[in-house]
């Protein structure tokens, strides 16, 4: 009988489908042990058996204001599998070592039996924490500490994460904002959002290490995102905005990114700035985990791993275009929805204090109809030009019919944007993502003026057939230079005269550094996804007997190439991505 844990859980008060639990303590040295057991779904559901059809044909559980359809049939997801007080189950247990400064030492993944304490509710976590009497206090007291250090450090890691207790407020894996339904379950959610954050790294890592195929969480920005600064002022900025406008700001971060999807190839993760990332903490709710479950268990039993990296890649992408599916028609009922709310505003003269969320509802509206728009919509779009979010921005620039309101109005925000060039490569961004426009290309030089540095900028872009291209612009910084060609080329294709872009000063770069106390092929992973640069390649060559191979790995970035050998490719490629770290290092 393998070794029994304990563990308490942590979910919504009405979850019925409890499939994680938690156990956390100081080590001697003033580390941390964390222990996150996830029940064991794998045992009772084989690869390729019915049950795991029917779970694949699913893909995961869809959530309802008065209810679930669950993945699993509801006698397996509430009742066997689910981690009940009192109850013995068999878990995998991510059992994880972290050092004073929050790094992982060790993981190390059990299969082993544990019962849980309690079942605890996100609403009970604030009444435990303030009475030191309850039987749970010692352990949530911990779980809550680490959990907020671990946010501290995510956040000076530059992960998109941002938390209001007073409201209620909280951010998802991607970056994006949601809204508890009652402010108190917040500390409780942030304990379990950064342990399960936590385990899913450290499973990620340690599939990497040990060469298992699964399903890696992917997430990449887009190439017009602003950096990582500003997306945080920006999730920062909900602290102080009414309530019925954050779901603006969630929109236009929305927009930034490219859908979060699995592959069986790291690409890192831009909300979480890492370069690994996987998701095995739901398998009961999610396919995805139940995969990297029935690879993983099949590991540590000393299995062959059901699936190759081939079939993993065929998975990833029958769940990818399943999400992609279930958004769609999501989408089209919200849209619905969100339409005959707008008409009804418009008839009750309610757009000048209609919520940001409101006044696009209504942008969208009155664009459908394909008719001039209003006065009072024009009066209330004025109001709030400088302030307007991006997305209304880009409808009404992209899509708005011809008539002679909706041109003022365009060209009002031309030249609005030319106090604010940046916003122009961010209506790209937006026209790429619903008209399926291509982004700018750049004409770049540099001058010297004054001794110091002038750079000159023009762009171009094709619309269907037709090619257009912008004047030259200069600037102090290559960036500057281009976002100004971007105002110009987009008055372009608009057809409306280009606004006066006036030279802006040189602003400070910020440097991003290497973090080289982590493993190097990490390391260079999140040093690339932070600069946007292209990630860097590995190829494989194999010498030696087949007992006693010798393998060489070359690193290619950029116009650089790094080669080490090894015993073992990973420690190659380890070796590989160290040297090309040294030779960024000393090149700088």
């Amino acid at each position: 009988m393998p070794e029994m844990l304990r563990g308490i859980t942590i979910d919504d008060v009405t979850t019925c489908d409890m499939d994680d639990a938690i156990w956390v303590e100081i080590t001697e040295n003033g580390g941390w042990h964390v222990v996150v057991m996830i029940a064991d779904v794998a045992k009772v559901v084989s690869t390729r058996s019915e049950l795991d059809r029917l779970a694949m044909s699913r893909v995961e559980t869809r959530y309802y204001a008065n209810g679930n359809s669950p993945m699993l049939p509801r006698r397996l997801a509430d009742e066997k599998l689910s981690l009940w007080p009192g109850d013995s189950k068999y878990v995998l247990a991510v059992d994880i070592v972290l050092g004073t400064d929050l790094s992982i030492l060790k993981t190390s993944i059990l299969w082993t039996v544990m019962t849980s304490e309690a079942r605890l509710s996100y609403s009970d976590i604030p009444s435990i924490l303030s009475n030191r009497k309850h039987t749970q206090h010692v352990l949530i007291r911990l779980a809550s500490q680490l959990a907020n250090d671990l946010l501290m450090k995510r956040r000076k890691r530059g992960a998109l994460v941002f938390y209001d207790v007073g409201r209620g407020l909280v951010t998802d894996e991607e970056g994006s904002l949601r809204q508890l339904k009652h402010r108190e379950e917040t500390i409780g959610y942030v304990i379990i959002q950064e342990l399960m954050i936590l385990a899913n790294i450290a499973v990620a890592e340690y599939s990497v290490k040990n060469d298992i195929p699964i399903l890696f969480r992917n997430h990449t920005a887009r190439s017009a995102a602003p950096e990582r600064g500003d997306l945080l002022k920006l999730l920062e900025s909900t602290a102080v905005i009414p309530e019925a406008n954050i779901a603006t700001v969630r929109n236009t971060t929305y927009m930034m990114f490219n859908r979060a999807e699995y592959g069986p190839v790291i690409l890192g993760h831009f909300g979480l700035n890492v370069g690994a990332y996987t998701h095995f903490t739901s398998p009961i709710r999610r396919y995805a985990d139940l995969v990297n479950h029935q690879q993983i268990r099949a590991y540590v039993q000393n299995e062959p791993v059901p699936y190759s990296k081939e079939e993993i890649q065929a998975i990833a992408s029958h769940i990818n275009l399943k999400h992609l599916e279930n958004d769609r028609a999501k989408s089209e009922y919200m849209k619905e929805k969100a339409y005959k709310k707008a008409e009804s505003d418009i008839l009750g003269n309610r757009i000048e204090d209609a919520s940001d969320t409101d006044f696009e509802r209504i942008t969208k509206f009155l664009i459908r109809k394909g008719e001039d728009c209003p006065d009072a919509y024009c009066d209330a779009f004025r109001k709030r030009l400088g302030k307007l979010p991006i997305i209304c921005a880009g409808l009404v620039l992209l899509q708005a019919p011809d008539g002679e309101r909706w041109s003022e109005l365009k060209r009002e925000l031309l030249e609005e944007m030319a106090t604010a060039p940046q916003k122009a490569v961010s209506i790209f961004d937006i026209a790429q993502h619903i008209l399926g426009w291509q982004m700018p290309v750049y004409e770049v030089t540099e001058r010297a003026r004054d001794n110091l540095p002038l750079f000159s900028a023009l762009s171009a872009t094709k619309v269907g057939n037709r090619e257009y291209k912008s004047d030259a612009y200069e600037d102090m910084t290559k960036k500057g230079a281009m976002q100004r060609a971007c105002v110009g080329l987009l008055a372009a294709i608009l057809g409306l005269p280009a606004p006066d872009l006036k030279t802006m000063a040189a602003r400070p770069v910020e440097e991003v550094t290497i973090n080289m106390s982590k493993d190097p092929i990490f390391a260079l992973q999140e040093y690339c996804q932070a600069k946007k640069l292209p990630l860097p390649a590995y190829s494989f060559e194999t010498e030696g007997t087949t007992r006693k191979p010798i393998f060489t790995c070359t690193c290619t970035f950029a116009s650089l190439t790094s080669t080490a050998q090894a015993g073992k490719k990973q420690r190659a490629k380890r070796l590989a991505a160290r040297a090309m770290i040294y030779t960024l290092v000393s090149g700088n």
